[in-house]
């Protein structure tokens, strides 16, 4: 029989794991991911009262929503797809219209990563039909400014800027108390730096003069992350060192980028160094740079290794 102690004991490991997740990148908990979420399958069909079911649903659902992260974040892309399928499953036996949305935005991410936007956009506004039904004024914020992203990165520059927006707003109007663990990451420093990406995309896309609104909000998200969200933090920097080469600072995109690779080295995390491989295209831009040559290099050598 499944009480009430053992769901509250799987939801605990999943917020610890997540944590180390977000610190430490999905390297370094990959693993015990595996283990816990081996451990609480048969949970599954133990007998138990509806009420410790349902939660029991939605405590694995979100297991297996971390373990699609962790997955994405390693690049098993596969693994990510089938842990997020089953997430979603569950999550809907649940009747979780707020972890459907978590999920529907983590797979979309997962496409928006790999460059197919139009798919990433489907499943944005998956997310977003799950965010109504629930109320979710959070999660459709979150969904909004992750569909700008999508546009930023096709050119799509009226439908980015008004859905970032829209996004913005909604997390103004948001209920933040209470906040689902799966939630809890998208705070005003994480909409700052998402802004940010979406602006430093407009650079590439739609004309150099984005590239200042990113440095200013980069700045202040970089600025608003704590030693928790370590990963994120190297993302921002990315980004950030990014901008500053398209506007031609070279010495500021130089510096941020060097930081940038510092704090990756304590974060595993196959997203990252993939993240890192624009940033090197725009190095070399500068070829008579030194230290540009410098930052490509070092970035190629990382990336090699």
């Amino acid at each position: 029989m499944i009480g009430l102690s053992e769901v509250t004991r799987l939801e605990e490991a999943t917020r610890a794991l997540r944590e180390l997740d977000y610190r430490s990148g999905g390297e370094t908990c990959l693993d015990g991911v595996r283990l816990c979420l081996r451990e609480s399958l048969p949970m599954l069909t133990a007998p138990t009262s509806e009420h410790v079911r349902r939660r029991l649903h939605v405590a694995v659902a979100d297991l297996r929503n971390l373990a699609g992260w962790v997955c994405f974040d390693v690049g098993l892309v596969d693994n990510a797809q089938n842990h997020f399928c089953h997430a979603l499953a569950l999550a809907g036996l649940a009747r979780a219209d707020g972890l459907t949305a978590n999920v529907c935005y983590r797979l979309g991410r997962v496409f928006l990563h790999h460059g197919h936007f139009d798919e990433a956009l489907r499943y944005f506004d998956l997310g977003q039909l799950a965010a109504s039904r629930s109320g979710d004024g959070l999660a459709a914020g979150m969904l909004s400014a992750n569909a700008a992203w999508a546009c930023a990165k096709k050119g799509a520059e009226h439908s980015a800027r008004t859905l970032l927006d829209r996004g913005q707003e909604q997390f103004i109007a948001a209920n933040r108390s209470g906040v689902a663990g799966w939630a809890e990451f998208f705070t005003p420093a994480d909409l700052s730096g998402l802004a940010g990406a979406v602006h430093t995309d407009l650079a590439v896309t739609a004309g150099r003069h984005y590239a200042r609104t990113a440095v200013v909000l980069l700045t202040t998200a970089i600025d608003g992350y704590d030693e928790g969200m370590a990963r994120s933090r190297t993302f921002g920097e990315i980004s950030l060192a990014t901008s500053h080469l398209i506007e031609g600072d070279v010495e500021a995109g130089v510096d941020v980028g060097l930081r940038a690779l510092a704090s990756s080295g304590s974060v595993g995390s196959a997203r990252v160094r993939d993240r890192f491989r624009p940033l090197a295209s725009h190095a070399r831009r500068f070829r008579d740079h030194g230290g540009a040559r410098e930052l490509a290099g070092r970035i190629d050598a990382v990336s090699a290794a």
